[in-house]
């Protein structure tokens, strides 16, 4: 059976490429079809797709090698743009994917270790654990090992000690700790609410009440920390249905960090599709969500103003992306799930998109779990 019937996936080489500035093009302000950016991307994951591999085996580019990460991004990516696996994959498929993934797990001569993944694209252990969580999430799968990542931190006792241990100066890398580590255990069939209480008593006692953001008392080492660190927190406060205390000072520092281009990430690269600003409009829709009426304006014409130079990159450069690894490919597809959250009549499709924070799916640690 040839799988490429079967899958439509995402690619990108690591290669540098060097583009035109993208802000000499006249800024576009059209409707753009989503439909069409799924088939362009599902075109493209179909090439990294390895022949020769199991199902699920995506390669980090044209001409590369498969990886864990690669695999991981596409699951995401591809139940970002509307797909549901168990709907269009034999169960046949979904295993192999499944036993891909796994095949990544530690191990010592065929022996659990710590549960945790290895080849991590030069992330930690934790933001790994979180990326699997989400694959395996989608694809109705199970981890290979128990995970013993979480005994750092899932006694009471413990919590308050982990999290002064994170680095908070440079919290944008260092919030992975908390994301693929606190999150995805707050999310554990085994974590009780008295430890979730503790979390979140530590994270208010903590928060910034004039900046919305972590850590009180802590400056950061650039403008980028603060924001590329609090998403990665956030998530437990919504899936968990907490209630975050300062939503109004949030959207003041994410307006308040939005560059004259119109990003919020500060960079040289001429991909104008990057983490941070996926981030900022994560940070802007949840927030407006939970205090609808607070600079409705403000926020529609930031957006809408990234919209436009984010429409035009993609017009242009969208080839040039794509020879990119996946993991940067899924924050542009996390992107456009925002937009479409944010300007529907814009960013048009028959289904709606989702994103890597706000969706729950990727937070199955209950139904991926092994004991």
């Amino acid at each position: 059976m040839n799988r490429r019937k079967f899958i439509k996936s995402v690619s990108a080489s690591t290669s540098v490429v060097i583009l035109p500035n993208v802000y000499n093009k006249k800024i576009s302000k059209q409707v753009i079809n989503l439909s069409d950016v799924r088939e362009k991307i599902l075109r493209h994951l179909n090439l990294i797709l390895d022949e020769n591999g199991p199902y699920g085996c995506y390669r980090k580019g044209l001409g590369e090698r498969p990886d864990l990460y690669s695999s991981c991004d596409v699951a995401i990516m591809r139940t970002i743009m509307g797909e549901i696996f168990k709907e269009i994959l034999i169960d046949e498929q979904r295993q192999q994917w499944i036993d891909h993934i796994n095949s990544f797990a530690n191990n010592f001569h065929g022996q659990a270790t710590d549960g945790s993944y290895c080849d991590t694209y030069g992330h930690s252990t934790f933001h790994a654990n979180g990326m699997v969580i989400g694959a395996l999430g989608v694809l109705a799968g199970k981890q290979k090992y128990p995970v013993k990542l979480y005994d750092e931190f899932n006694q009471i006792a413990s919590v308050g000690s982990w999290l002064e241990r994170i680095d908070w100066i440079n919290q944008w890398s260092a919030s992975h700790l908390f994301w693929g580590g606190m999150h995805c255990y707050s999310m554990s069939s085994k974590c009780e609410d008295q430890w979730k209480k503790e979390v979140f008593k530590w994270l208010n006692n903590n928060v910034d009440e004039n900046s919305g953001w972590w850590r009180k008392g802590v400056p950061p080492a650039d403008r980028h920390q603060p924001l590329g660190g609090s998403v990665h927190i956030l998530p437990m406060y919504q899936h968990l249905h907490e209630t975050f205390p300062y939503p109004e000072k949030i959207i003041d520092s994410v307006l308040g960090l939005q560059l004259p281009n119109y990003r919020w990430h500060q960079s040289d690269s001429e991909h104008v599709i990057g983490y941070l600003d996926m981030d900022a409009l994560y940070a802007l829709k949840y927030m407006s969500k939970l205090v609808p009426n607070y600079k409705t304006d403000e926020i529609h014409q930031a957006v809408n103003n990234y919209s436009n130079l984010f429409i035009t990159y993609w017009e242009n450069y969208a080839d040039a992306l794509l020879k990119l690894h996946p993991h940067y490919i899924l924050a542009a597809v996390s992107t456009f799930g925002l937009l479409n959250q944010f300007y529907p009549e814009r960013f048009v499709d028959n289904v709606p998109w989702t994103d890597i924070f706000s969706d729950i799916r990727f937070y199955q640690t209950a139904k991926v779990e092994v004991f």
